[in-house]
């Protein structure tokens, strides 16, 4: 199946096409793939992350579906 995958601030040097930067990509995955299972296979740091998939957050185990946009980004921070 095909999602679109967009990484934000310094995740974005983990995109599949190692060009970086945080325009959406499209990603092959096996059936049946979750949140977590993209995280592993790009090899994304364990520390936290805010996870969106198509505009609603979701969580590591979250199955995904053909055509659904997945977005990745670094806790913010600031003050």
């Amino acid at each position: 199946m095909r999602v679109d995958l967009a990484l934000f601030a310094h995740l974005s040097g983990f995109q599949p096409d190692g060009r970086g930067g945080r325009s959406s990509r499209p990603l092959e995955l096996e059936e049946g793939a979750t949140v977590g299972d993209v995280a592993s296979l790009l090899g994304l740091p364990d520390e936290p992350r805010i996870v969106l998939l198509n505009g609603r957050h979701a969580e590591d185990s979250t199955a995904l579906s053909e055509g659904d946009r997945l977005a990745i980004f670094p806790p913010v921070a600031g003050g």
